[in-house]
């Protein structure tokens, strides 16, 4: 087996390693025809992540057959620690223990190598999860970056509640001394908004809505789904076709 892929935007895969190092234990890594993907879940099965990107997003991208890896996470993440937007990030792989990370700058052709440990030269992929969410809405990803940081400085959990009478979300959190609410309409931020029910309300924990705050800023916009007793859906599309997905389970 052997990978050799070139990724032209090393502030990307920064995110999306950061991302993927906050939600998980270790980093699998699957490169298949389609697409690099990372995917998993946290050690407490509360938050899933996967990471999408297109073989067309790459520069280059061959790999001799589909391969799944697992790699240490403070490797992989410390070898895009100083990636930036104008860095590429090529991927060398042909079998054994260990990933080749190259981090080129562009313009002054230095190029950075990292050798990531693998775990694991196996993994058995989890998929989407096929849960039927009543409520969609998008809206710009730097108002909900906002939100989740003023909600989570009053408590430990945050409430999302949607009501057909007033068409909005509206978004809560209490504390022993302070409550934050927001509401949610269509244009004021949102982009969009349907839902299959009348009235929805959930919770969140802060600590797993603060993962998804990390990774906000990959897009202009994000697209998030819930139901009652529902996990929370976010997804970000990356220019050329990439995607994260993010699912949040509720509190009870």
């Amino acid at each position: 087996m052997s990978i050799r892929a070139a990724y032209p935007i090393g502030a990307n895969m920064k995110k999306i390693a950061q991302a993927g190092s906050a939600v998980l234990e270790e980093i699998p890594l699957i490169f298949t025809p389609e697409a690099f993907i990372i995917e998993g879940l946290s050690p407490d099965k509360s938050v899933m992540i996967l990471a999408e990107l297109p073989a067309t997003t790459f520069e280059e991208y061959n790999i001799s057959e589909e391969v799944s890896i697992v790699a240490n996470k403070d490797e992989f993440t410390r070898a895009f620690k100083r990636a930036t937007k104008k860095d590429k990030v090529i991927f060398e792989y042909g079998g054994g223990r260990e990933l080749t990370v190259r981090v080129l700058d562009v313009r002054s052709g230095i190029e950075r190598e990292y050798s990531v440990e693998l775990r694991e030269t196996v993994y058995e992929r989890i998929g989407e999860l096929g849960v039927e969410l009543e409520v969609t809405a998008r809206l710009p990803s730097d108002e909900l970056s906002n939100i989740i940081k003023d909600a989570t400085l009053v408590g430990d959990e945050v409430t999302f509640q949607y009501s057909s009478e007033s068409s909005s979300i509206r978004i809560s959190s209490f504390g022993e001394l302070t409550e934050y609410h927001t509401e949610l309409k269509q244009f004021k931020p949102l982009t969009y908004l349907e839902s299959m029910a009348s009235s929805v309300s959930v919770k969140y924990g802060v600590d797993h809505l603060k993962i998804l705050a990390k990774v906000l800023d990959l897009a202009d916009e994000v697209t998030i789904s819930f139901g009652p007793s529902k996990p929370l859906k976010a997804v970000l599309e990356i220019g050329g076709g990439g995607r994260i997905v993010l699912w949040i389970a509720p509190r009870a």
